[in-house]
């Protein structure tokens, strides 16, 4: 047995899908390289996948695009952010709590109307409604002045999924 197998062991290789996060609000758009995962906005829902980007019905996208709002796109950037790579969203991107304020703090730099809504539900968070838990969901809830509400979710996939 190699040495790079000894240093390998027990760690699960991770496969990548290069997706490109389109914001439909300003038509700017970015690059991240997705482990496997399902991504859920108010409405829309993306399954990415094997190097495929899937939509709600299971269609793949030709180009691996996805087309979210500008705050979602923000809140994807956060997400991402969240080890420090922006470049790759997968589970060292898992960093609890302070993904709440690192989204705030993006959904302030790209001019949102949104921001992370309060906890007043359940133990209130210090920075707000939105969390990256240790078995693998990224999720921010946001609100805007006039009361509207918005949900980004992504879920990692199991191997089995």
């Amino acid at each position: 047995m190699g040495i790079d197998e000894v240093k390998g062991a027990g760690l699960q290789k991770q496969n990548y899908t290069s997706v490109k996060v389109k914001d439909k609000d300003s038509g700017k758009s970015f690059v991240i390289n997705f482990t496997n995962s399902k991504v859920k906005g108010n409405k829309a829902e993306w399954t990415i996948k094997d190097g495929k980007v899937y939509d709600k019905d299971g269609k793949t996208l030709k180009e691996n695009e996805i087309e979210v709002t500008r705050y979602q796109a923000a809140l994807i950037k956060a997400a991402a952010e969240g080890d420090g790579n922006g470049k790759y969203l997968d589970s060292n991107d898992l960093i609890g709590a302070g993904f709440a304020e690192n989204a705030d703090k993006e959904l302030q730099n790209v001019k949102s109307e949104y921001h992370v809504a309060k906890d007043d539900y359940n133990n209130p968070a210090p920075f707000g409604d939105a969390d990256a838990l240790e078995h693998g969901i990224i999720y921010a809830n946001v609100e805007n002045a006039k009361g509207e509400r918005g949900h980004l979710e992504i879920n990692f996939l199991n191997e089995k999924e």
